[in-house]
């Protein structure tokens, strides 16, 4: 950016204060400079990015609309109008900006370019096509030839089977002319290729002299030998994947790639060519006896061997014998390694089903485990204890239902935790204690017994172990988890929360991760903290819009075009994410539930909520993408138990149907609210009406949502036949039905809650559901007087005193129910606030 050294004199007060961030005082610099030159566009348009950073963003789209209109050429206006509307989201307008410029001066390449990019930021495939088309025929550069083929294949991804078509003709010319040259050239020839399933002719493309050049590339290598697999070229599979073995006997795809070839040979046959089973057997075994002289002893040829047992077990029949040999002999070599359980699950899933030899075969492996003296020998040691522990629990052997047993298991366990600490004496902070996976067993046992029992005492004993072992291992993320979990079933919010910001969650976790901590927590009566959590997770999100386009536009400008869709699929992912549908949703309970002391407050709060973002149809729902990670906790379970990470919380982990439901809710409440346009809120309970029909939904929430479910859907369908004169007086009786029915859900909910609930989440979960459909019900009962000009006491009082059995009486009847609700829950509260100031005294 170049600027004369009067003009830049000027404007650096301006650049600094918004460098610094100093946006009120860039703001008058802004305004002085305005008032001497209104028509100065680079000044509106780094007046607009400060405005935009002080979300004023309606002011900067208007200042960035008036700087657009004049078609600015300067460098700096435009560097400046690009970066309001980056942050704005308004890509669309970036498009029109740069196509206005371009058209200005067709013969600048560097607008042409920019024209191009804004429509990469906005996914204008079709636009990318025509911008390339018209760069390559007026800059005569083989890049924009290969960026409007790009852009075709896109078209092709997203439903427009044409323009792969076009796309591959325009690959086919460009290669007989000799302009492929580069890897990413023939990358870019695959991907048409293979997304047309055209799978012979990418191989064929590989055989080619640029094809060979290729291969260097290990990628390329890795999709030569997909091609093959999918052509059911067996020998050239097993040539490739081994040499490629002989190279590095780790490279685990391969192996899987050489056993697909060597069975896929041996279905061809019909199962009578073993010449290539005892082929396999040959290599695993050569590779055995090259590792073994190795200095470094690799696992890829002994797991290798359990694979190729595996596979031989499930066509054939393998000795059990041959096949449990191995397993113990992959164990007393690896079993000191943190990831050998991991590597053995598959491979004695036979076992699970017999006590018997699960018993043997865990006697088997315990006496492969030598006494040791040295501490690297009694390091190892304990980390093959933990192995056996784990395949015990994963076979089922782990006891679960008996109290005694199981205290006595869990004792063990912490017992060996203690053992293994003096080993980690003067371990960094940032490193584990070898013997924390004990007490990660530990706790799981008791929760088991918890789960059988229902003494929370086994959850408190499992907490304390936990945080006897935190104290250790500070960034131990496995007991933070399960930690996290334990605190919100027993209604514990503050501990869980402190825990959650020591984590240091950020970026794409915020999509990942954030639920293990923030799902269902609303509950606990944590809103205030909740919602700052949950905003902070929003970044990501934003940063989305801005970041990842950039990332698109430079694998543009670099020709990497094996990235580009990469990136498009990690920004639709993002932009559909599952997670923040259901934290925006989770947003805007928080803000109705401190809306709703009074009714009147909270018909006004949802008379101005913006629901546009709440999509209802059954397509928008489906399209969302969970990005959310359910595989982060350790996991040993046996496979009658749910994973870990299902069995380990307070309720169903909040979905698409939940998401749906809440959704409804919350429109239904924004309709019969809305004063200023005429919403069809008769359509809007239909649709909700169907959607409380489908089956499984019960399954999907837990049993108090549902109820809310219900409740709401009484109170909405009997607003719709007030409001309609038609139906106010002909269907009375079944509004009077719908409101009673309504007063006896939320009195059977109110009531649901036992001493014992008041003691976990599920109790707070109760309460916090009475509480929320109390409001919602509040709002609605509101409506419905207003319907029925019922807008004072005494207004009501008369009407009551002439009912004859009609809707008013009943609506008063409802009030009466979720008065004495709410009074009941006060009561629950107090002596639950008095009970814990008791405990607390005692204490002191």
């Amino acid at each position: 950016m170049s600027l004369d050294y009067m003009t830049e004199r000027k404007l650096r007060p301006l650049y600094d204060a918004i460098d610094d961030g100093q946006f009120k005082l860039a703001l008058q610099h802004a305004n002085k400079l305005l008032k001497k030159s209104p028509n100065w566009n680079l000044v509106k348009a780094l007046k607009a990015v400060v405005l935009v950073r002080t979300s004023k963003t309606e002011e900067a789209t208007e200042l960035c609309q008036e700087v657009k209109r004049s078609i600015p050429t300067d460098e700096a206006t435009l560097q400046a109008i690009g970066i309001a509307y980056k942050e704005l989201g308004i890509n669309h307008c970036m498009v029109e900006l740069y196509e206005n410029v371009f058209n200005a001066q067709p013969k600048n390449e560097e607008f042409g370019i920019q024209w191009f990019m804004a429509m990469v930021r906005n996914s204008d495939y079709k636009g990318q096509q025509q911008a390339a088309v018209k760069l390559q025929r007026v800059f005569k550069k083989d890049k924009y030839l290969f960026w409007a083929i790009m852009s075709l294949a896109l078209q092709g991804q997203h439903g427009n089977k044409l323009s792969y078509t076009l796309a591959e003709r325009m690959m086919t010319k460009a290669h007989e002319e000799k302009r492929l040259v580069e890897v990413e050239h023939m990358r870019l020839f695959l991907l048409i290729l293979m997304d047309q399933q055209k799978y012979q002719e990418a191989l064929a493309l590989l055989d080619t002299p640029l094809g060979e050049t290729s291969l260097r590339d290990p990628e390329v290598c890795q999709i030569k030998v997909e091609l093959e697999l999918k052509n059911q070229k067996w020998d050239k599979v097993l040539g490739s994947s081994e040499t490629s073995l002989k190279e590095n006997t780790d490279d685990w795809i391969s192996w899987l790639a050489y056993f697909d070839a060597t069975f896929g040979l041996l279905d061809q046959s019909g199962g009578a060519n073993t010449e290539a089973l005892d082929k396999a057997s040959s290599l695993v075994i050569e590779l055995q006896q090259s590792a073994h002289k190795s200095s470094l002893l690799k696992r890829g040829p002994f797991l290798a061997e359990l694979e190729l047992d595996y596979r031989i077990n499930r066509t054939q029949h393998r000795d059990e014998k041959v096949i449990l040999d191995h397993i113990i002999a992959y164990f007393e070599r690896f079993g000191s390694k943190s990831c050998c359980f991991e590597d053995l699950k598959t491979y004695i899933g036979f076992l699970e089903t017999d006590v018997d030899k699960s018993k043997l075969f865990i006697q088997a492996i315990r006496k492969t485990i030598k006494v040791a003296t040295g501490k690297s020998e009694q390091i190892k040691n304990f980390y093959r204890k933990i192995t056996v522990y784990k395949i015990e629990r994963f076979l089922g052997l782990a006891p679960r239902n008996d109290l005694e047993t199981g205290l006595a298991y869990a004792g063990d366990l912490w017992n060996l935790y203690q053992e293994a600490l003096p080993l980690g004496e003067g371990l960094e902070k940032t490193e584990y204690q070898y013997g924390d996976d004990f007490v990660v067993l530990a706790s799981h046992v008791l929760h088991d017994l918890y789960l059988e029992h229902r003494k929370p005492e086994l959850l408190v004993q499992a907490v304390t172990l936990l945080e006897m072992a935190l104290a250790k291992s500070i960034y131990n993320f496995q007991i933070k988890l399960i930690l996290v979990r334990l605190y919100i079933i027993l209604g514990v919010s503050s501990r869980a929360l402190t825990i959650y910001k020591t984590m240091d969650i950020k970026q794409i976790q915020f999509d990942t991760m954030l639920h293990y901590f923030t799902d269902r927590l609303i509950s606990l009566g944590c809103a205030n903290e909740l919602e700052s959590h949950l905003y902070e997770s929003m970044m990501i999100y934003k940063s989305n819009d801005v970041e990842t386009p950039d990332m698109q536009v430079q694998a543009y400008k670099f020709g990497t075009f094996s990235k580009i869709q990469e990136f498009i699929e990690f920004r639709s992912r993002l932009d559909n994410s599952l997670q923040h549908s259901i934290s925006r949703l989770e947003l805007l309970r928080i803000d109705a539930l401190n809306s709703s002391f009074q009714a009147k407050y909270a018909v006004q709060h949802f008379q101005e909520l913006d629901v546009s973002m709440l999509k209802l149809d059954d397509g928008y729902i489906s399209s969302r993408s969970d990005n959310r990670d359910f595989k982060v906790m350790m996991n040993c379970n046996h496979k009658d138990q749910l994973v870990a990470q299902e069995l380990i919380k307070p309720a169903k982990s909040t979905n698409s149907t939940w998401l749906h439901l809440f959704s409804f809710v919350m429109q239904i409440l924004n309709a019969a609210c809305d004063t200023k346009v005429a919403k069809d809120l008769a359509g809007l309970v239909q649709s909700y009406t169907d959607f409380m029909q489908h089956e499984g939904l019960e399954e999907m929430i837990t049993s108090q949502e549902y109820d809310l479910a219900r409740y709401v859907h009484e109170l909405a369908v009997a607003l719709v036949l007030i409001k309609d004169p038609t139906t106010r007086s002909k269907d009375s009786q079944k509004a009077t039905e719908l409101l009673q029915n309504a007063g006896s859900i939320l009195e059977t909910l109110a009531h649901q809650t036992t001493d014992q609930d008041l003691q976990a989440w599920s109790g707070f979960h109760n309460v916090s559901i009475v509480l929320e459909a109390f409001n919602y019900g509040s709002i609605l009962l509101e409506i419905i007087s207003r319907t029925m000009g019922l807008t004072s006491k005494e207004a009501k009082r008369k009407a009551t005193e002439n009912a004859t059995g009609d809707t008013l009486v009943n609506q008063n009847a409802l009030g009466d129910t979720v008065k004495q609700v709410v009074s009941s829950w006060s009561h629950s509260i107090a002596y639950l606030g008095d009970e814990v100031d008791r405990r607390i005294l005692k204490l002191q």
